[in-house]
């Protein structure tokens, strides 16, 4: 074999490997960006569920320690403490009938956000009255170097109800 048979030999060897690798290597990366997607939405499932059945201790492992909850009204409630009475307060108070429609689900390396739109019926358990909100809610998830996701930082958006 002469120099340029093997350099010929080199150059498809190294073009083929180049084109399977950009083959594979993108449906690799959109079946983890697939399955990461797949996870956020049960997430955000099991965050609504959490929240209807009032699990109080499921709902906050889904928080990052530092997470923030903005409230429509502009509250920012901070860390694990303070979360905790917010949800304490929202489950003793409330029986909640929340459905969210995220518009947008997206990830970009160790951050992901979800985007949509929410209606909840509340009914206020010490009254049997009847609430209706709606609006819109961002939530963003940070990847833990455990791999697993949290949600960081989580906005509210619309009128809230009379009396919260």
């Amino acid at each position: 074999m002469n120099i340029c048979s093997s350099r010929r030999a080199r150059f498809l060897f190294l073009t083929s490997v180049t084109v399977l690798a950009s083959i594979l290597l993108p449906n690799a990366t959109a079946s983890a960006q697939s399955s990461t997607l797949e996870a956020l939405a049960k997430m955000r499932e099991a965050w609504v569920q959490d929240l209807r059945t009032k699990q109080l201790e499921p709902i906050l492992k889904l928080y990052a320690p530092d997470a923030a909850f903005l409230q429509p009204n502009g509250e920012r409630i901070t860390g694990p403490a303070a979360l905790r009475t917010l949800f304490q307060t929202i489950m003793s108070t409330f029986n909640s009938d929340l459905a969210l429609h995220s518009q947008n689900l997206e990830t970009s390396g160790d951050l992901a956000y979800d985007s949509g739109d929410f209606q909840e019926n509340l009914t206020i358990i010490a009254t049997g009255a009847k609430i209706t909100s709606k609006g819109s809610y961002v939530t963003i998830f940070k990847r833990q170097p455990s791999g697993s996701w949290q949600i960081v930082q989580q906005v509210w958006t619309g009128t809230p109800p009379p009396g919260t």
